[in-house]
């Protein structure tokens, strides 16, 4: 978690020096779903989608995100992105309780973080008050495990595997509402995240991410 301060914390500083420097720039942050590939039925249905409240419960369940990102104009239709954000995925989780005190209550879970910087380009296809976009983009990714405990309200990471690294890509589509102060920002996109630099035997890992944010 230092290691993503510090990244976050460095993202932020570039983004706002060449936001200085140029008036094209945007920032902004997201937060939102991020749901493993082989899990995508069970969230993304009709029964689930119908149901909001439902829908981000179970989908946080499986997966969350948040994020900072920057888009600078290249031209009328095409903008570089980039960013950096932190995916969490809980995996397994087990609950340890004494009969004679519920209170006492500890639940052990099993967590993947993935850290993903990302650097590629949004083609938009209108470009008005309403924004419609195809996005491609380059990772490079940083990924471990954890093990964290809660007791009661306290939560605590109790171990973290050792950090891998894997290059990956994201294709997906947004859009844009440009409320004149604020750009408001709905993106969905499919993630590989270990295309490139696999160990003998490793799978291949995926996921879709769904986000909500907001450009200044």
């Amino acid at each position: 978690m230092k290691n993503f301060t510090k990244l976050f914390i460095s993202t932020a500083l570039c983004l706002a020096f060449f936001s200085y420097h140029s008036y094209s720039l945007q920032i902004g942050v997201n937060i939102g779903l991020s749901t493993p590939n082989n899990e995508l039925n069970n969230i993304y249905n009709s029964s689930s989608i119908q149901n909001v409240g439902n829908f981000v419960r179970q989908g946080t369940k499986l997966g969350y995100h948040v994020g900072i990102r920057g888009r600078l104009n290249l031209s009328d239709n095409l903008m570089f992105v980039g960013g950096i954000a932190y995916h969490k995925f809980p995996q397994t989780s087990i609950s340890i309780f004494n009969p004679s005190s519920p209170n006492d209550t500890i639940t052990l879970s099993v967590t993947e973080n993935v850290i993903p910087i990302t650097a590629g380009v949004n083609y938009y296809i209108i470009k008005q008050f309403i924004g419609l976009y195809g996005v491609g983009e380059l990772s490079y990714n940083y990924i471990s495990s954890s093990v964290d405990a809660q007791y009661g309200s306290i939560p605590v990471q109790l171990s973290k595997s050792p950090t891998d690294s894997r290059i990956g890509f994201g294709i997906g589509a947004g859009m844009d509402l440009d409320v004149k102060l604020v750009t408001l920002n709905l993106e969905a996109k499919y993630n590989m995240i270990n295309l490139i630099g696999q160990k003998a035997g490793e799978q291949s890992k995926a996921f879709v991410s769904v986000a909500l944010g907001v450009f200044f």
